[in-house]
């Protein structure tokens, strides 16, 4: 049997494994780790409908809040429609979705980004989600939703934009910058941005709350913020774009190299970035703390202050990501746009009464619910109401960003190998940023490994 071969039989029998250890998890009374179809009914002939709703950021309380209102305003409107939401974190999210699909147990919604549908929509012959063409094509949707086009699989949709996006910049402690001396207007550059984070790091006290841990954004804080934009890709050249073919892996490219030394010695600097950060949720508590004075996130992360301390937000600004200067020329920084995007199961049901609630929450009345998720809602038409944006002004700056500031958005590849891709990249920024190994080394074994996956 040859490698690929190998690997291949690898895959499904660790998926066939998990499979098996969730069903007997649920019939030996441990609960159901799956989210299933909702039950039968017609809520048009007066039965009780109910619908499961899977999503990765309900465990985060600003979604939270924002998701049970929806859910909470939509059943006064539909009383016959029950909506249970099934959530974990954002890490385990994801296999536990892989095996849902694979059993045909997921949700009658599930909702994922973009670059998740082609995936997860694979995984079963013939796709696992409904083709939306008719509800959005020729449709006011298809226009007014941020995103949308993204969420395309051979021209046809299979998911609708209709929650929030968000892209990211620098938050910052403007108390701890004016202890420091540092006017945040002068940090234009990555050359800016690391001088201002060593003169912050003091006492216990850091310049920069990176990621240093087995959690994804090991690798994706580092690539958003400095490889993506002198590289133009961290999987495929030109932006991600296809063909999407073995000669055009763009990994290890002499941009990327440079890029992880770079953010190795940033990383490496203990007035700069503090050691040992596992995860995002760690980082952010040492930002509300004090501990660290600036954090990489997008428009989500002023929710979560404001759910966090009220009063920490007269110290909350903001900046944005800055220009990376590499051989004599200035990259603009052109972070990933995150629309949160919704998929209707093939195995539902109530594939009808999904598709209502989904359109619901495209509508204003909705879109300023969840506007409360701290993210800019889906809605071009609502986002762009004087209501939104003299409510909520640190979330409209990341509008400024994306018109004048930033290149274009660079978005993973579209491809069902994107999430054994990802897997890749991830155990490479472990060896690179936490195991310190050559960066060459380890990037060159990763292009190896992603070949393998796309051949």
């Amino acid at each position: 049997m040859n490698r690929k071969s190998l690997r291949k039989s690898s895959l499904s029998l660790a998926a066939l494994v998990l499979m098996l250890t969730t069903v007997l998890s649920a019939c030996s009374g441990g609960g159901s780790t799956s989210a299933g179809s909702g039950d039968s009914g017609d809520s048009s002939k007066g039965g009780k409908v109910t619908l499961t709703f899977e999503t990765s950021v309900y465990a985060e309380e600003p979604h939270k809040k924002a998701i049970d209102a929806l859910i909470a305003k939509y059943n006064e409107i539909n009383p016959n429609v029950e909506i249970k939401v099934h959530g974990t974190d954002y890490e385990n999210f994801w296999d536990k979705l892989t095996t849902e699909v694979i059993a045909g147990q997921q949700g009658d919604i599930v909702q994922v980004y973009p670059e998740n549908i082609n995936t997860y929509n694979s995984l079963v012959e013939g796709g696992a989600f409904v083709n939306l063409d008719e509800y959005i094509k020729g449709k006011d949707l298809e226009t007014d939703l941020v995103g949308q086009e993204l969420t395309q699989i051979d021209g046809s949709y299979y998911a609708v934009s209709n929650y929030a996006w968000g892209t990211t910049g620098i938050f910052y402690r403007k108390s701890l910058f004016e202890q420091a001396g540092i006017n945040p207007d002068d940090v234009k550059t990555l050359e800016d941005f690391k001088e201002a984070a060593v003169k912050l790091g003091k006492d216990n006290q850091y310049g920069f709350a990176s990621v240093v841990g087995s959690h994804p954004f090991v690798a994706s804080e580092w690539y958003r913020l400095v490889a993506r934009p002198v590289s133009g890709g961290i999987y495929f050249a030109d932006g991600e774009a296809g063909p999407y073919t073995t000669d055009r892996i763009n990994v290890n490219s002499e941009a990327n190299v440079w890029a992880a030394k770079w953010w190795q010695d940033f990383i490496n600097n203990p007035q700069a970035t503090p050691p040992g950060t596992r995860d995002k949720k760690v980082g952010r508590e040492m930002f509300w703390n004090g501990q660290a004075a600036m954090n990489m996130d997008g428009p989500w992360f002023i929710g979560m202050t404001k759910e966090r301390d009220q009063a920490l937000m007269d110290d909350l600004g903001l900046l944005p990501q800055p220009v990376v200067q590499y051989n004599g020329q200035d990259y603009k920084p052109n972070p990933t746009m995150y629309p949160l995007v919704a998929m209707i199961s093939k195995s539902s049901k109530h594939a009808d009464e999904a598709w209502k609630f989904l359109e619901w929450m495209t509508t204003p009345e909705a879109q300023a619910i969840i506007s409360g998720s701290g993210m800019i809602p889906s809605s071009k038409t609502y986002a762009n109401t004087d209501e939104y944006t003299s409510e909520n002004p640190l979330a409209a700056q990341f509008f400024e960003y994306q018109e004048n500031l930033y290149g274009p958005a660079v978005m993973d590849p579209p491809i069902p190998q994107q999430g054994a891709m990802s897997k890749i990249l991830v155990t490479a920024a472990e060896d690179m940023f936490i195991g310190k190994k050559d960066v060459k080394e380890v990037l060159d074994k990763a292009a190896t490994e992603m070949k393998y996956t796309i051949e």
